[in-house]
């Protein structure tokens, strides 16, 4: 997965290199870059004693004992090692950057135990300060972090070391419990399958079984939370490039990020920083269903950006007021961009790209869950509806924001005829409907049992009857009111369903359901309270009697597609690169070549 993810990074970085000029011209220099690089592998000290593995990568023509070099660094701690996600810095260096890449504690060369990112504030600021002392260092530290080396990356702003000067973050959070634990149930499939497929085998078990036993809020989040106090983002004076995807496993994390660097941070720096959404993020199996206008079946600009970010750290230059070979459009690229998501048929609405100064403002538009299935703009009357939900026989996961299943705009047809599953429809559209914005749910929920969950999913609903997936929400009831349910009482809860950008067709309807499991995507609730590490968890199943009445209701970011302008400019530039799209795929299975040859054969070592 993490091979694939940095394989395709790789591809829009030669893209990226090989852009502005002549493709032969400028491979050849890149190739140059590989093989006269300079390398240094050390073990670097932590506060602590523990010895992590650290490679610095100097451009061609450097050395490591020159006091003048006065090299800016780019930096990447990973769990994921030196070929999985690291050596992506390693894409700036033909423009005279260092790379340099660190693998996480506990984690491939390193030494220590793996500590769930609760030692990366500390360690990433050690080794920010020692690259900055180095004599070929010009005291500036970039961070660049993808998926959860972003993570790492995020935590600094705790420590926040004076030499870090940008940071680039692709597809990652700022936030861990949302991740998690989403409303409180657990993300069975994500977190188990990433820690088995990561952590090193002895250890696995050690860190699954730590975060099974927080599943509640507490203390033990504080250090995986990092946009959780807005006090944290006035120490932010660096400016930040974001890139999200909306189907992705960190898109609420990212928007939150983008919400604190943007309104929370040091007032001298709030137009610092951009954020950039494109579809999908790690749902690359999804790429195919979004083909409009993006290299494989992403965007170059987000790596077009951060070549400028980085630039700008150097020449000086405000983040997005600079004009260089490769952004020879940029003042036509905003501070938010993102792309419009619609339906996957001919003559859709939405399926472009935009670019704004901020997200719209949009209205939030309330549709309650009606007792007849239909989903109104009033409240109805009637008592609701109640459905039986069986431990047993879950409600199979079907897309959505995963890495380890199947992922992105599902139908989810195949699950409507179950009983254990609500379902609610708006009338069709006589007219295109907009929204961009936050998804929420509010829930007027009742049960039999001490414990259960209730999962909202927001579709979009076609005339030909596919229910195609846009966003989904969870909430595990003993870890929201943090009591037993009683039975006969009401309880109010809210589903955050993270934030979209979709414009539903003429014809087609949005469509919302409830059920009370959605397996393997969340762990299994058996409705008996326990906890998720009781040896008794699944000795013990009830089916629960569970009703949403119609007082509930979602609410939805209604825009106007006025407030959603299609950008050329964007179409242009993909245009532009994607020329070399065909060439970048040879080219970056040799550069993989290149660079494992180089690290064997070519490298000069100190």
């Amino acid at each position: 997965m993490i091979f694939k993810m940095s394989t395709y990074v790789l591809l829009l970085g030669i893209i990226f290199i090989t852009g502005s000029l002549a493709v032969q011209e400028e491979s050849s220099e890149f190739a140059l870059a590989q093989r006269e690089r300079r390398v240094k592998d050390v073990r670097l000290a932590m506060d602590d004693g523990t010895k992590l593995w650290t490679r610095i990568v100097l451009p061609r023509g450097s050395s490591f004992d020159d006091p003048t070099a006065n090299i800016t660094a780019v930096m990447d701690r990973s769990p994921y090692g030196y070929w999985g996600i690291e050596s992506l810095t390693d894409l700036y260096i033909p423009k005279g950057f260092a790379a340099v890449c660190q693998d996480m504690r506990g984690t491939k060369r390193s030494g220590g135990r793996f500590s769930i990112w609760h030692s990366d504030a500390d360690d990433g600021a050690r080794t920010i300060q020692w690259v900055s002392e180095q004599i070929w260092s010009s005291g500036s530290i970039l961070s660049f972090g993808a998926s959860a080396d972003g993570l790492a990356s995020f935590t600094l702003l705790d420590t926040h070391p004076e030499e870090l000067d940008a940071q680039f973050i692709i597809w990652s959070s700022a936030q861990g419990y949302p991740i998690i634990f989403p409303g409180g149930a657990y993300r069975h499939s994500l977190a188990d399958s990433w820690m088995a497929d990561t952590v090193r085998t002895w250890e696995s078990d050690r860190c699954i079984d730590e975060v099974k036993a927080n599943e509640q809020p507490g203390d033990w989040w504080e250090p995986l939370n990092m946009t959780a106090r807005h006090d944290d983002f006035k120490v932010v004076k660096w400016p930040t490039l974001l890139w999200a995807g909306w189907y992705d496993i960190f898109l609420v994390g990212q928007m939150i990020a983008y919400d604190g660097y943007k309104n929370h941070a040091d007032p001298a720096n709030l137009n610092d920083v951009k954020i950039f959404v494109d579809p999908l993020g790690h749902c690359q199996e999804g790429a195919a269903e979004f083909p409009t206008n993006t290299v494989a079946g992403r965007s170059a600009l987000p790596l077009l950006m951060s070549y400028e970010l980085y630039m700008s750290t150097v020449t000086g230059q405000p983040f997005g007021n600079a004009t260089t070979e490769f952004m020879p459009y940029r003042h036509d690229v905003k501070d938010v961009t993102f792309y419009v998501l619609g339906a996957l048929e001919d003559d859709a609405s939405g399926n472009y790209w935009t670019t704004m100064d901020n997200f719209p403002e949009f209205v939030a538009t309330k549709f309650f869950l009606g007792e007849d299935g239909v989903l109104k703009q009033n409240s109805g009357e009637g008592t609701g509806r109640t459905y039986k939900a069986d431990p047993a026989d879950p409600v199979p996961s079907l897309g959505g924001s995963n890495l380890f299943l199947a992922c992105g705009p599902y139908d989810q047809s195949p699950n409507l005829d179950r009983s254990d599953v609500l379902t609610y429809t708006t009338e069709p559209f006589d007219a295109a409907m907009a929204l961009t914005g936050p998804l929420t749910a509010h829930l007027s929920v009742t049960s039999d049992v001490v414990d259960t969950d209730f999962y909202v999913k927001i579709m979009d609903v076609y005339p030909t009857g596919e229910h195609k997936l846009i966003q989904e929400g969870a909430v595990r009831m003993r870890n929201t009111i943090f009591e037993d349910m009683k039975e006969g009482e009401t309880y109010e809860v809210d589903v955050d369903m993270w934030n979209t950008s979709y414009v539903f067709s003429a014809g087609h309807s949005i469509g919302v359901t409830v059920a009370s499991s959605n397996y393997p995507r969340f762990s299994n609730n058996p409705h008996n309270g326990l906890s998720l590490l009781d040896p008794n968890l699944f000795n013990q199943n009830y089916t629960a009697t569970n009703g949403v009445l119609s007082s509930s209701y979602v609410t939805l970011p209604v825009v106007s597609l006025d407030q959603l302008p299609r950008s050329h400019v964007i179409e242009e530039i993909n245009e532009k690169f994607a020329d070399y799209a065909s060439y970048g795929v040879d080219l970056a299975e040799k550069a993989k070549q290149g660079f494992a040859f180089a690290a064997e054969n070519q490298e000069i070592r100190d």
